[in-house]
């Protein structure tokens, strides 16, 4: 018991370092009237840029990663007069409060078949181009892979690896609490983030089904509140762009969010591009070919989501562009709902070709994964919109008064949603766009303005934290009931694998047989 105290105690302190010499890399593009937890997300493209650089040249290692760890540490203190706009105590005390999600045992499903050994080429490999032609499942793996390579450390080998992940749904949730206690807080933002607060608790609280789709949706909250709150202040405009960027690095499916970015140029046309600091120009673009050159290296096209951008193989000897629409149109079929016709009340679409067109999908996907994911999320969003608007005190708003913002935002959303919709319609590639229609569409229709009241908030608070609480522990303990790779064996770590130098034909079957590292 005194060891996994100790264990314990040892993976919240890292955990803490990690953040600490984040918020310190960040510093390099944070402003002093930033919000704090912005500086996670900008250490988190400082490092991302960094790790990159390291990667197509001399390559990660040990040492490397002590010094780039500890570097952003000498950061942080270095600023540490300007940064502490939160006291430590109550900083460390949140962190504390949500940190059961970090400790795990059985991981998300798709961590051990692809997720885990695209971490492992990353540390163990400088850049290889045509990596993807040794096995298909690097094409489309995530870059924040980069930024989870430098959390290898010695002795701890990958146990540490979902902190890059964790930091960002800290961050997010730290975000839109700060936002309520900010000086010159508006009233249109009160209900948006005391939603935003509520739904990442209560619903997402297990890191164990967090792939990168959730992360780059959580920033996608936050880039919302930015354009849509704060679209007067530029400097918030270009840290939406750059944010916008991160998620489309995290995870490409982000681009179904760029009718709500089309807001940016509704309100301030192209006026706030002439006020945009030459070196985030030079960040954006930093971003862009990061982005477009990865994309090329693994599979021979600049942005492999559009086939268009793909170089032939006669052209580009590594090219992937066959494999690269198969698989795009799998992946559609997949996401529709074609596999899981076999035990449909629905007869049965064979052609693939049929299946697909004229909403010929909808109704099994209805049946298989509305009724299944979305329904529960959209119950979970509209009850705590109601506990929200009765729980606090409601200013006089008239129902369904006409405003322009409204109905633009709403229309952008619902674009966004339905372009979600028509190509890869699974929950976890297009929540955020639904929670931002739905609270849209509530503030236009009932006028969701509310007098922020601390006392109520924190009530309303601590009720998710217990929620988030009581859900992980019941589920750790679960996990040390298991008898099966994922029993907890390792704790507070996830239980790692043992993983061959050559992992070409690595597949779900394998894994599940594979001893874990003891």
């Amino acid at each position: 018991m005194i060891e996994l105290t100790l264990k314990l105690v040892l993976f919240f302190l890292l955990s803490i370092a990690y953040f600490y010499s984040l918020t310190g890399y960040g510093k390099i593009l944070g402003t002093k009237d930033s919000n704090y937890f912005d500086l996670q997300l900008d250490g988190t493209i400082i490092l991302l840029l960094l790790s990159y650089l390291i990667y197509i040249t001399v390559g990660t290692n040990l040492t490397l990663n002590i010094i780039i760890i500890i570097a952003g540490l000498i950061l942080y203190l270095k600023h540490k007069v300007e940064l502490n706009s939160l006291k430590f105590f109550y900083l460390i005390f949140s962190f504390f409060l949500i940190f059961s999600v970090m400790v795990i045992s059985k991981t998300h499903e798709d961590f051990n078949t692809y997720h885990y050994f695209s971490i492992f080429e990353v540390f163990n490999n400088n850049l290889r181009i045509g990596i993807s032609n040794l096995n298909g499942r690097f094409f489309h793996s995530s870059l924040l892979t980069l930024n989870q390579s430098i959390i290898v450390l010695p002795y701890l080998n990958f146990k540490l690896i979902h902190l890059p992940i964790f930091s960002i749904y800290f961050c997010t949730v730290g975000y839109f609490i700060s936002v309520l206690f900010a000086k010159k807080l508006k009233k249109e933002e009160i209900f948006f983030s005391i939603l935003c607060v509520v739904i990442l608790l209560v619903k997402f609280n297990r890191l164990s089904e967090y792939g990168y789709d959730y992360i780059a949706q959580f920033i996608l909250l936050i880039i919302f509140h930015k354009i849509y709150f704060l679209y007067s202040e530029d400097k918030q405009i270009i840290k939406a762009i750059l944010y916008f960027l991160l998620a489309i690095i995290i995870k490409p499916i982000s681009l179904f969010f760029i009718p709500i970015m089309f807001f940016v140029l509704y309100k301030k046309k192209f006026n706030f591009y002439k006020n945009i600091p030459k070196s985030k120009y030079f960040l954006i673009l930093l971003l862009s070919l990061t982005l477009l050159s990865s994309s090329f290296f693994k599979t021979g096209c600049l942005f492999y989501p559009l086939n268009s951008t793909c170089f032939s193989s006669g052209k580009v000897s590594w090219s992937e562009k066959d494999r690269v629409s198969n698989y795009s149109k799998e992946v559609k079929l997949w996401a529709k709902g074609y596999v899981a016709q076999k035990n449909s009340k629905h007869k049965k679409i064979s052609d693939k070709d049929i299946f697909a067109k004229n909403f010929n999908w909808l109704k099994f996907w209805i049946e298989k994964h509305f009724f299944y994911k979305i329904f529960e999320f959209l119950s979970i969003i509209i009850s705590t919109i109601f506990v929200i608007n009765f729980y606090f005190i409601r200013e006089k708003s008239n129902f369904c008064k006409f405003n322009r913002d409204k109905i633009v935002m709403l229309f952008l959303s619902f674009l966004s949603v339905l372009f979600w919709l028509n190509t890869v319609p699974q929950f976890r590639f297009g929540f955020a766009s639904i929670i931002i229609l739905l609270y849209v569409l509530s503030d236009y229709l009932f006028g969701l303005k509310i007098f922020f009241n601390k006392k109520k908030f924190f009530n309303l608070l601590i009720f998710a934290l217990i929620i988030l609480n009581l859900k992980n522990f019941n589920r750790i303990n679960d996990e040390f009931k298991r008898d099966d790779f994922y029993k907890f064996k390792n704790f507070p770590f996830y239980n790692e694998i043992l993983i061959e130098n050559d992992y070409s034909r690595i597949d779900r079957e394998k894994f599940l047989h594979i001893e874990i590292l003891k």
